[in-house]
């Protein structure tokens, strides 16, 4: 579709009504339960880590449903969920953990909610192709970037990839890293080639890390989620809150 075609409407941004469609889907489970999950099923359950009070971890996933919702500010939140545990007993996590399971939930969502929005036809045909971006420069400890992610910065993928299946940020834990939609247009300007998925696997190795080929994405899964390891009653909670 030409950009002329589009209107205003398809360019403001969107409420955070997607991204807490997509935070709301997820299951509370205790960590034992959280880790009898596939990979792809993990992305939609929340877990707090060593909390194994059911009570509590609902009520942590409530309040970062209810900040998404609002916008809220991790301060207020922090105080909100502290406030948890002080009610049921529980002695407090450590705060960068915490902060870290905001984070990672909630930048899930908002990109999992606009990455939705970017795939519908009219978007995807107007904007067909996206570029990964770090918080960095390109330079791996760069605002602790790492290795594997700063080897990405600015690389131009086609919109339906198989890459952004295995690398919508935030593709591992703490990673804060994001992309941007591009024309054909701004392609051709920023003269930047654009790749596919065979290049990243030749490319996107670095010596020294663990990591090889791609991995599966728990920020972004397709497809068919296998919940055949885990037990009934477990398998009927995560198969009905995804329907």
């Amino acid at each position: 579709m030409p950009l002329s075609v589009l209107t205003k409407t398809d360019f403001e941004p969107k409420s955070f009504a997607e991204a807490w469609r997509h935070f709301a889907r997820k299951a509370p489970l205790t960590s034992d339960a959280f880790e009898k999950l596939s990979v792809e099923a993990k992305a939609h359950a929340f877990r707090v880590a060593t909390v194994h009070k059911a009570k509590l971890i609902q009520a942590v996933r409530d309040k970062v449903l209810k900040a998404i919702d609002a916008g809220t500010s991790w301060s207020e939140v922090q105080r909100a969920i502290l406030a948890e545990f002080d009610t049921e007993g529980v002695a407090k996590p450590r705060l960068h953990r915490l902060r870290s399971m905001f984070l990672m939930n909630t930048q899930q969502a908002y990109n999992d909610a606009r990455r939705e929005t970017l795939d519908e036809p009219d978007i995807s045909e107007a904007f067909p192709f996206r570029q990964y971006l770090t918080v960095g420069n390109g330079t791996a400890g760069i605002n602790g970037v790492r290795a594997t992610h700063a080897a990405l910065h600015e690389k131009i993928f086609a919109w339906d990839d198989p890459f952004w299946d295995a690398h919508t940020p935030p593709w591992e834990w703490g990673c804060r890293c994001t992309f941007v939609a591009l024309t054909a247009g701004q392609v051709r300007a920023l003269g930047v080639k654009v790749i596919d998925l065979d290049y990243v696997r030749r490319r996107i190795a670095v010596p020294g890390t663990e990591r090889k080929g791609i991995p599966e994405n728990p920020g972004f899964a397709r497809g068919t989620f296998d919940l055949s390891s885990i037990d009934e009653e477990l398998r009927e909670a995560v198969e009905g809150m995804m329907e």
